[in-house]
């Protein structure tokens, strides 16, 4: 079985790819804290609206399908997952599930 980082990183860049109009310019990194996954996404800045959808849907639904990723192929592993979409140095973005 594959690195869990690994396979979120694929399944995110191959979904966000897809939707974006500029896919040249994507970057995945998944950093892992004790506590979290960290998936950072990198977009040009005019893609930013399209991952994050109307009212944050896009990305919650992407948010809810990196969990069932998680707690299906590695149901040990009790670590949040976090997005982030990185447009540029000075501004970033950061999902913040509602509680």
């Amino acid at each position: 079985m594959s690195n869990m980082t690994d396979v979120l990183k694929e399944f995110i860049f191959n979904t966000i790819k897809s939707i974006i109009d500029s896919p040249d310019d994507l970057i995945v990194t998944v950093p892992i804290s004790t506590k979290s996954v960290i998936i950072q996404i990198y977009v040009n800045q005019a893609d930013c609206g399209k991952i994050i959808g109307k009212k944050g849907r896009t990305i919650e639904a992407l948010k809810i399908l990196c969990l069932a990723i998680k707690n299906t192929n590695f149901p040990e592993d009790s670590r949040h997952i976090l997005l982030e979409i990185m447009e540029d140095e000075n501004s970033k973005f950061v999902y913040q599930p509602k509680v």
